[in-house]
């Protein structure tokens, strides 16, 4: 995987995903035997979801220094995903500098081994506007240096009954 390393902005193409794919199920493996000796599980890794996403929607894989997890070549846009292997919630944080043009969250079926990816049509100034408790906002803890944790799917695909963009069999390597 040093040859990742290497580049700015991959394209996820038929041999990257394919292993990215190969990745998913070792990671589920595990996570399963995990599961059944721990608590919880194990966080989906970046290295599989970020992948993903950019082969479904077309985009760049950022692998450099630049803001964001991926680069929309069509639109300039830097985008940030945010993934969940707990399908009904999830729990995702957001670093004080974290600065995107579109937020996607890639919500995973790990029973069906489907890909639910919402764009959730939001830049990270509207965002930083949500609460992220009772009395402060997402952009009062990032501005105090914190990172602020929220649900994406309470915030949004419960708020707002939204429904995926795309759905994408990982078995498959297709979208439906």
């Amino acid at each position: 995987m040093e040859f990742y390393k290497k580049f700015d902005k991959i394209q996820i193409d038929n041999a990257r995903i394919n292993e990215t794919i190969d990745a998913y199920f070792k990671w589920k493996d595990l996570n399963t035997y995990i599961k059944s000796t721990s608590s919880r599980g194990i966080n989906m890794p970046d290295a599989i979801s970020e992948p993903m996403g950019c082969y479904c929607l077309g985009f760049l894989w950022n692998r450099g220094d630049e803001p964001g997890d991926a680069f929309d070549p069509s639109t300039n846009r830097r985008i940030e995903f945010k993934a969940t292997s707990n399908f009904d919630s999830d729990l995702s944080s957001f670093g004080p500098q974290t600065v995107f043009d579109d937020l996607f969250l890639l919500r995973y079926d790990l029973s069906n081994d489907l890909l639910y990816i919402y764009d959730l049509q939001i830049n990270s100034d509207q965002f930083g506007e949500y609460p992220a408790n009772s009395y402060e906002t997402i952009q009062d803890q990032k501005a105090q240096g914190r990172r602020p944790h929220v649900s994406l799917i309470t915030l949004f695909v419960n708020n707002y009954n939204l429904q995926p963009d795309i759905v994408f069999d990982i078995r498959r390597c297709r979208i439906k």
